[in-house]
């Protein structure tokens, strides 16, 4: 296995570049890099697994040691460019979406785009806002409208899912802790479409939400893992208390060049 290092100083970003397998022999050398990656400073690491075509339970156990080195820094570890059979182990770990800090990323380009997302440099290409009844039986037919809305894009299929999925949760939440009167409530939905992103803000009337639930830790439980995908399957995730009540959370997804088509 062979292991480079590439910095983006000025992001505090680390691009680990892997050719090898991944396993119990070869794991201490690849901890021993990302170890120095962040004694430099590093706070988010992409990890280019496109030339692995193995790795076993030795590397779930480095994102996890990852993973809790990153979190209480506010940083990001992003898998990108697995391989299919890679990326069925990721996906038996259930890692990606569990672990707070991980996502995935079609390839290293992708994943340095979405932690480096700046603020617009103009207007949205187009807004459109949604208004549905705080009712479960409402959240169907709202994510396949939000879905339809995005078709312009001509999104893959795999990002067309990682929204559907993120602003489902976070409707999901909005109906059931954000509507305190129940179907007498709305839940509103404002989607803005950029030339190289998606932005989704969901806002309920409830009492308000910070994003940081006390949770119990249990990898099984029943609940409680809403906001934990939000925030693995966009680039970025954030919270408001609203001064009259209420939760407004905004969710952004990069959308790369060959993947968007306006």
């Amino acid at each position: 296995m062979k292991v480079a290092l590439d910095y983006e100083p000025e992001s505090n970003i680390c691009v680990a570049r892997v050719r090898g397998d991944i396993d119990a022999f070869t794991v201490p050398d690849l901890r021993a890099s990302l170890d120095l990656a962040l004694s430099r400073g590093c706070t988010s690491i992409v990890l280019d697994l496109s030339h692995v075509s193995y790795l076993d339970s030795s590397a779930l156990g480095l994102i996890v040691w990852l993973n809790r080195i990153l979190e209480p820094r506010n940083g990001r570890l992003v898998l990108a460019g697995a391989t299919g059979d890679v990326t069925r182990i990721l996906e038996i770990s259930g890692l990606i979406g569990a672990a707070p800090t991980v996502s995935a990323a079609s390839d290293t380009s992708d994943a340095l785009a979405g932690l480096t997302l700046a603020e617009p440099s103009g207007p949205p290409l187009w807004t459109q806002t949604i208004q549905i009844t705080a009712a479960p039986a409402s959240l169907g037919d709202a994510r396949q409208e939000i879905c339809c809305l995005l078709e312009p894009f001509e999104l893959s299929e795999s990002t067309v899912f990682d929204i559907r999925v993120a602003v489902g949760e976070a409707l999901s939440n909005a109906v059931r802790h954000g509507s305190p009167r129940g179907d007498s409530d709305v839940v509103l939905v404002s989607v803005m479409a950029y030339p190289d992103r998606v932005v989704l803000t969901v806002t309920d009337t409830g009492s308000g939400f910070d994003g940081f639930a006390a949770g119990s830790g249990d990898p099984y439980a029943a609940s409680g893992r809403g906001v934990m995908f939000m925030r693995a399957l966009m680039d970025q995730v954030q919270f408001l208390r609203l001064p009259g009540g209420g939760t407004s959370v905004t969710m952004v997804k990069h959308v790369s060049k060959e993947d968007a088509s306006l």
